[in-house]
């Protein structure tokens, strides 16, 4: 009973910490709101109550793009000049809707935030419309004059990248084009002059010159959080679009600082290629092995990238993070105080997309994501690829320590805990990817995930107990291991093939990280002629 009363203090301590907005709207413009076009960006009037204040003179509208095409909408609202809310003049309320963990956005600024990055903070909120709630929201800084002096920074020129046409890939345009790609925010909208010329500077620089240059422009430092940030997150979708400009014209060098914006497509978050636009977001495929800074060109991301002074330091400062933010442990916990704090939220939601079920497997894949994509790039990006495709051998010392056997593309092939060795000297482990073992049933093709995993313990004769976690392959509708029978990855089980015969075995499948854990492997599963293999129920 103690136990008991000590959770639910903690759930309602947790609850606690997510304020409430109540928001107050005449029927007429609520009715306006929901039924005209979604990509309206009037805003109507309307009244806002938080911790007792009312703010009778806000205005509300939809924002962003993709949200709008989605069920659950994400809001901003407009304060008067005269009452501020929190020193601002707007807040963002995120919906959310795309990412079933509520969380990958949040924990991106946070990332940002230990970085010592300028970039927005972000809190998690509730909201009511006239009494009826709306669920749960991430509440995000708009990128404005108000952000800039909240954070000791003057107020200057700043350009939105990406606008519409989502085509900021700072290549000189005429001033016509720039006011296409890069809204300016802040400043004269007529006068492009500080970026044509920049942009002019950093494309027509010689290559021995360019570190130089770019020395001179930038606050260097806001260029590697981004660029770091964008690598550990595995963000691909900043290059284009989703970040800002900004000139602090007080300064006489290092003027420009880029500010990162809209993360909530990572950690392991992609787009389906093959499914036409928004349905595309609806994609329950998860990866993290894109490659370092991919994702659409750009000239200053790219002429880093062949730098080599700058390239190298941009690799050190990652290692850094891998060995000091991005750590398991340390975002394992995060994850945890998250789920603490927005857990009955999300089950109470009912305008998310997905069920608390899912929440929860997404909590598991963020914590996956991480060990992952540190295993990927401290193989593939700070230190220099090793081993063979596909097999990783490991030499085993301690118990109640995870060993990641990865493969030379990367490839985080399995991971694992031992509790128990006796005589055990290493392991190796070799994943069959996108293929079927031979002399498979071809009858049941159709049933079985296109993937198999042999563990081998050297000396054969080793004993041992282990927690065991691999993993398959499934990023998007036309690259997956997963075959099309199996219409719900949740129904797939684990099987122990020996020779001719297969037997399930205990195992638990997470469908969105693509993961399989066993909890108690012993060498009695190893051989020449055994593996593990995933598929739908014997019948």
């Amino acid at each position: 009973m103690k136990e008991l009363v000590l959770i639910l203090l903690s759930v309602s301590i947790c609850a606690a910490q997510i304020p409430e907005y109540k928001v107050t709207i005449a029927k007429e413009n609520l009715h306006a709101l929901t039924h005209r076009d979604p990509f309206s960006d009037e805003y109507l009037p309307a009244a806002f109550e938080y911790g007792g204040t009312v703010w009778k003179d806000v205005k509300i509208r939809y924002k962003g793009r993709s949200t709008r095409y989605f069920p659950k909408k994400s809001y901003r609202i407009k304060f008067p000049a005269k009452q501020l809310f929190r020193n601002s003049r707007h807040l963002n309320l995120h919906a959310m809707y795309l990412d079933k963990s509520a969380m990958r956005e949040n924990l991106s600024w946070d990332l940002f935030a230990d970085m010592n990055a300028l970039a927005p903070g972000a809190s998690y909120a509730r909201l009511s419309i006239n009494g009826e709630q709306q669920g749960l929201f991430l509440a995000v800084d708009k990128i404005d004059e108000y952000f800039l002096i909240n954070h000791g920074q003057a107020v200057g020129p700043l350009y939105e990248a990406g606008g519409f046409f989502a085509l900021a890939d700072m290549v000189v345009h005429d001033t016509a084009m720039l006011k296409q790609y890069y809204p300016k925010e802040i400043g004269d909208k007529e006068n492009y002059n500080d970026l044509h010329e920049m942009l002019l500077e950093i494309n027509n620089a010689p290559d021995s010159l360019f570190s130089d240059v770019v020395d001179r422009l930038f606050d260097m430092e806001s260029v590697y959080h981004w660029l770091a940030g964008n690598i550990l997150t595995m963000m691909g979708d900043s290059y284009t679009k989703n970040y800002f400009l900004y000139r602090d014209t007080t300064r006489s060098i290092h003027q420009w600082t880029m500010i990162p914006w809209d993360y909530d497509m990572t950690f392991g978050l992609t787009g389906d290629p093959d499914v036409e636009y928004p349905k595309s977001l609806l994609n329950e495929g998860f990866s993290y092995t894109f490659p370092v800074l991919s994702g659409p060109e750009n000239v200053l991301k790219d002429r880093i990238w062949k730098t080599p002074r700058l390239r190298e330091h941009l690799s050190q400062y990652v290692d850094t993070l891998l060995h000091t933010l991005f750590t398991d442990e340390r975002m394992s916990h995060r994850i945890d105080s998250l789920t603490a704090v927005i857990g009955s939220d999300v089950r109470a939601d009912t305008a998310k997309w997905g069920t608390y079920e899912d929440f929860l497997y997404h909590v598991d894949a963020l914590k996956y994501f991480v060990t992952a994509r540190r295993q990927y790039l401290l193989a593939m990006f700070v230190n220099p690829p090793k081993g063979m495709f596909d097999m990783a051998t490991l030499r085993v010392s301690a118990t109640d320590a995870p060993y990641h056997f990865v493969g030379l593309d990367g490839r985080l092939l399995a991971t694992v805990w031992f509790s128990h060795i006796t005589k055990l000297d290493s392991m190796q482990v070799e994943a069959y990817s996108d293929s079927l073992p031979s002399g498979f049933d071809s009858l049941h093709h159709a049933q079985y995930v296109k993937r198999w995993v042999r563990i081998t313990p050297f000396p054969r004769d080793a004993k041992f107990i282990a927690r065991l976690r691999w993993m398959y392959h499934d990023v998007s509708s036309k690259d997956r291991e997963v075959p099309p029978d199996v219409k719900d990855e949740r129904a797939l089980r684990c099987f122990l093939q020996k020779r001719n015969k297969r037997v399930q075995i205990a195992a638990h499948v997470n469908p969105v990280a693509n993961t399989v854990t066993i909890d108690a492997f012993t060498q009695k599963e190893c051989g020449d002629s055994t593996y593990l293999i995933l598929g739908l129920p014997l019948r």
